[in-house]
């Protein structure tokens, strides 16, 4: 198990920080996820609050008009719970707007992570037990259940030609993927069962790509330049990458940092090889040397 390169902390203090994003500023956005608030972190370590969200924020994303896309799980407390939601955060004024609470008249469940592909739409994942993954507009107008009988999904990430789809699924230490054949679209999948009215037809046999021995129960994730998956791995914690034909590297932390929630990554820097890391119980946002560039993602501010 390799040892992650020239690690420091950028900053601590954090409750439970998710959901990181690299700003063209040079600063980094990531949730407090038990501090019901969005907060930004500058270069120097000082922080400032984006905006406050009631509930549990979890991941974020830069959509196409420069805002702030959030997966708010609900939270855990139930005297302050609130339904599941996707949210846009106007990053001027810190305003919250409710996009969507359901999808057919059926709630989204917690919504955990999301990634944009390049037609500005969004991909997220519902990290309940009886979890999907969702396809949405920004505009809070459109949102279909592509993917069902998920467990946990948890990281969602794309290939780097956008034609393939990835989530983990903490539970089970496992990464899925399915090939996208149009925006919001997947091949249908044999891995999670097959109705009979389908049988005789063409599928697509990818599912699973790789499951995870021991202690290695998978969060949020990235994409490098290769297409390699680098995904939040906790308590025996590190990032796992894990390569397109399901090869696994799981990369540690320095013993003095040691995590058992390392939860998320992004990459940023000039190069993009700056792996900003979340190191949830704490409270600690570190960067890194990533030993290649990550993959620029659809949409930054």
């Amino acid at each position: 198990m390799p040892e992650l390169r020239e690690v420091d902390v950028v900053a601590d203090g954090l409750a439970f920080p998710e959901g990181p994003v690299a700003m063209a500023d040079g600063s980094v956005i990531v949730v407090e996820l038990n501090g019901d608030r969005i907060t930004r972190v500058l270069p120097d370590g000082s922080t400032c609050t984006v905006a406050e969200v009631e509930g549990g924020p979890n991941g974020v994303a830069i959509g196409p008009d420069g805002a702030l896309y959030v997966c708010n799980n609900g939270g855990t407390t139930p005297a302050t719970a609130i339904d599941g939601r996707i949210q846009r955060v106007d990053l001027a004024t810190g305003a919250v707007t409710t996009l969507y609470t359901e999808c057919e008249g059926v709630s989204v469940g917690t919504p955990n992570d999301l990634v944009f592909d390049h037609t500005g739409n969004f991909w997220f994942t519902d990290h309940s037990t009886r979890g999907s993954v969702f396809y949405a507009s920004p505009d809070g107008t459109h949102i279909r259940r592509v993917v069902k009988g998920t467990a946990a999904a948890n990281g969602v990430g794309l290939s780097p030609d956008g034609s393939v789809l990835y989530w983990a699924e903490t539970h089970t230490r496992q990464v899925h993927r399915r090939r996208i054949t149009a925006p919001g679209e997947t091949a249908p999948s044999l891995g999670y069962g097959l109705h009979p009215a389908l049988r005789g037809k063409e599928f697509d046999h990818w599912s699973l790509l790789i499951g995870l021995p021991g202690a290695h129960a998978l969060d949020s994730l990235a994409v490098d330049s290769s297409g390699s998956l680098c995904v939040g791995t906790l308590v025996d914690s590190g990032i796992s990458e894990i390569s397109p034909d399901g090869a696994w590297t799981l990369h540690t932390l320095p013993p003095a940092l040691a995590d058992g929630a390392v939860t998320n990554i992004c990459f940023g820097g000039p190069d993009l090889r700056t792996a900003f890391i979340t190191c949830s119980v704490t409270g600690r946002l570190v960067r890194a040397t990533w030993h290649r560039p990550g993959l620029p993602l659809a949409f930054n501010a």
